[in-house]
């Protein structure tokens, strides 16, 4: 069995490992904080380093409009983070739960500069409209780096992204979108806008995980001066999952 093989195979949660509530906005939405989520997070990150396959490690994805490069994450975490799913029953009042599937989970790394946005990639987000699936950001980096934010849409006060509301909520923020010329001033996120108002914040840190329905708004809280690396060892490096809970 090679190195690599074996720091897959100890990928293990920590029974150690801290958890927070906290409820956001005026919609309540419950954002959980996990510290010291796996045993060691170093292994994670020398995963994110190799380069088994001679392959380019991470590459631009096409599905998504993720600002930067991903790598698929290890079979063996994912398999973690599913017994995590007692914690998520209680954490989001979902009692009758049997299973925590992560459908998609990536080595993430932001590097897009930012004359490159566009301008979706400027505003708080959110990944599905679905009630039943849940976001987790993973950092593998540290404060410096930015945390996660979550968001108000000002005009229509929505914090979450509902199938009732999809398709009011993506007229009203085309229009506004191209009524503020986004494209002509290119940025990260940072705080409130004229558009959108912060209610919540998480920071960085090494080894926390951040978990949100997937229909909230959010956002990353980005650093472009702390240089958008494409290193794992240097820049924002995290782990991006999401969960469907049923």
């Amino acid at each position: 069995m090679t190195d690599l093989e074996n720091k897959v195979t100890d990928i293990q949660l920590n029974s150690r490992m801290t958890t927070s509530l906290k409820i956001v906005g005026d919609e309540k939405i419950p954002v959980l904080i996990i510290d010291n989520l796996i045993v060691n997070p170093k292994e994670l990150i020398d995963l994110a380093c190799a380069n088994e396959y001679g392959e380019p490690s991470f590459q631009q994805q096409n599905s998504d409009y993720y600002p930067g490069i991903r790598k698929v994450s290890p079979l063996r975490y994912n398999e973690q983070v599913s017994q995590l799913l007692t914690l998520f029953k209680t954490s989001f009042d979902l009692p009758n739960a049997s299973q925590a599937e992560l459908i998609m989970s990536a080595f993430s790394l932001t590097t897009t500069a930012v004359e490159q946005l566009r301008p979706i990639q400027m505003l708080p987000h959110f990944d599905t409209p679905a009630d039943s699936q849940f976001a987790m950001v993973h950092y593998l980096c540290d404060q410096e780096h930015g945390g996660t934010s979550m968001y108000r849409h000002k005009a229509s006060g929505f914090e979450r992204i509902s199938i009732e509301r999809l398709s009011s909520y993506r007229q009203q923020i085309k229009k506004q979108a191209i009524a503020e010329k986004l494209h002509e001033n290119p940025k990260y996120i940072a705080g409130d806008t004229c558009l959108f108002k912060q209610t919540h914040s998480v920071d960085a840190k090494m080894n926390r995980a951040v978990i949100y329905p997937s229909n909230a708004l959010h956002s990353g809280n980005i650093r472009p001066e702390m240089g958008l690396l494409s290193d794992p060892k240097k820049g924002r490096l995290t782990i991006s999952s999401f969960i469907l809970i049923s």
